[in-house]
């Protein structure tokens, strides 16, 4: 169809378009008409509200004193706050991380540990130093014959080269079997709380080396020398021909309450944390020495030790029975119980089912000490010919002193118990990770039994000595986290 007229028709469009326009927003002139009057105020507005800090609107309208709250959810927010947001660059690639989760994260481990106590020295001499030196003159020799006990040298020099001192070094560091146990909470931001104790239990070392059997010809000269101090400048020793028992005891305990910040350096499988925490230590080392003699007299007729009866007193080769024969004890102990503060770091390195976690730290404890010694018969053969066996004594003395301690340990704990065959359709172990670690332990200055012996005849006392002490245990066990 042709349209006779295309103006006509272009602008009954645009007419039709202007009049629905109007009839959808109401037109420029109803809106005008809905406008106050000037210095009039909309419906709804509260009077003065505007001076106290108010919305600008009235009763029940949203957003007002007496309305909702200005939320955009219908309700309570679904979603929780989240404990922390982190956005991070890792290498050029933005990573975004964030826990939502208020949970405490609890730990739990149980650990069978094999612990190693230093040894008491290789050089810790078994009787007074002061003796030692005189009962062994660079100048060895001596006359023949010489007679062990009724010599006429008794009160001075005696080089013979038998019986030699004995030390400490048979002992090497003791293995004490124990057990540990930690239990603690990790929160989101990974502060750390744990409590741990170890108990190692009592390990002992023991050397024993017999003689002969009263015969003067079975007797052993390479028993044993104690040298003792007697008031002189060169002191005295005590031989002893029948046998002699070395013994060595030690044992330990501890419990530790650690705290480990939320960490300083943080990447995404790696951290390090600092760690503020409390010691205590309960260690015990016993040091016993038994020693027995013939109480024969005899007498040595060449340098290579060969002995016979004494044949002044007894021609006829009847063996000396000089005096009864005796054993001499002597038992030393040493108690502490370390309590103090450590400060260091923690580095932690894997995620859940892998983790290496190491600890370095270091603190000064009080170590409130008691130490003990028991004697009985420390009295040389002639004096015992003349005024009969030795007491019996006991010293106890105590001390109090601050001791640096320096701790370092590395364990990993390994999330497979899930997967293997048997072990996985045990319940509760197959919820556990496999722990295994190593701990060292050193105290700066700590008494021990066979140092703290001064060695007096008759009576055995206490004298103040220190030295280094340490602790190395290797643990495996479980671990839970729940």
């Amino acid at each position: 169809m042709r349209i006779p007229s295309w103006k006509a028709l272009v602008h009954g469009l645009l007419s039709a378009a202007f009049c629905g326009s109007l009839a959808t927003f109401g037109g420029p002139v109803a809106a005008q008409d809905a406008l106050p009057p000037q210095g009039a105020y909309p419906p709804g507005y509260v009077a003065g509200a505007e001076a106290m800090g108010e919305p600008m609107l009235g009763p029940g309208i949203y957003g007002s004193a007496e309305g909702p709250p200005p939320n955009a959810w219908p309700g309570a927010n679904p979603y929780p706050a989240g404990n922390y947001e982190r956005l991070a660059n890792e290498r050029g690639v933005w990573e975004y991380e964030d826990n939502r989760d208020q949970r405490r994260k609890y730990k739990f481990g149980i650990d069978y540990i094999q612990g190693w106590g230093v040894k008491p020295g290789p050089e810790v001499l078994i009787g007074d130093p002061n003796a030692y030196i005189r009962a062994y003159p660079t100048d060895d020799t001596f006359d023949i014959p010489f007679t062990r006990l009724t010599n006429i040298d008794y009160g001075g020099p005696q080089p013979y080269q038998w019986w030699p001192a004995r030390f400490t070094n048979w002992f090497g560091d003791l293995g004490m079997k124990g057990i540990r146990a930690n239990f603690g909470w990790e929160i989101y931001d990974h502060q750390e709380f744990q409590v741990s104790g170890f108990a190692l239990f009592e390990a002992s070392q023991q050397f024993t080396n017999y003689g002969g059997d009263n015969d003067p010809f079975d007797i052993d000269l390479n028993i044993f020398r104690l040298p003792l101090y007697d008031g002189t400048a060169t002191g005295t020793t005590i031989t002893y021909d029948s046998f002699l028992d070395l013994r060595y005891k030690q044992q330990a305990y501890g419990v530790d309450f650690d705290y480990w910040s939320s960490p300083f350096y943080d990447s995404k499988n790696f951290m390090l944390r600092m760690e503020l925490g409390v010691k205590y230590l309960y260690i015990r080392e016993q040091f016993r020495m038994q020693a027995g003699d013939s109480g024969l007299d005899y007498q040595y007729t060449s340098d290579d030790g060969t002995i016979t009866p004494v044949p002044d007193l007894f021609p006829d080769g009847a063996l000396f029975s000089y005096i009864d024969p005796f054993t001499t004890t002597i038992d030393s102990s040493v108690t502490s119980n370390l309590v103090g503060p450590m400060i260091g770091f923690r580095a932690d390195l894997g995620g859940d089912k892998f983790k290496i976690w190491g600890q370095c730290k270091f603190g000064a404890l009080a170590d409130m000490e008691t130490a003990t010694v028991f004697s009985q018969n420390v009295r040389p053969q002639v004096l015992q010919s003349i005024y009969g066996p030795g007491p019996t004594s006991s010293r106890t003395r105590s001390h109090s002193y601050i001791t640096p301690v320096f701790q370092t340990g590395i364990n990993g704990e390994f999330g497979f118990m899930s997967y293997l065959p048997i072990i996985k359709q045990i319940p509760i172990i197959n919820l556990s990770k496999f722990r295994l670690g190593y701990d060292y332990t050193l105290i700066g200055e700590l008494s021990r039994p066979a140092q703290v012996i001064q060695y007096n005849v008759d009576v055995i006392d206490l004298k103040t000595k220190r030295q280094n002490f340490s602790i190395k245990t290797l643990n495996f066990g479980l671990a839970w986290d729940f």
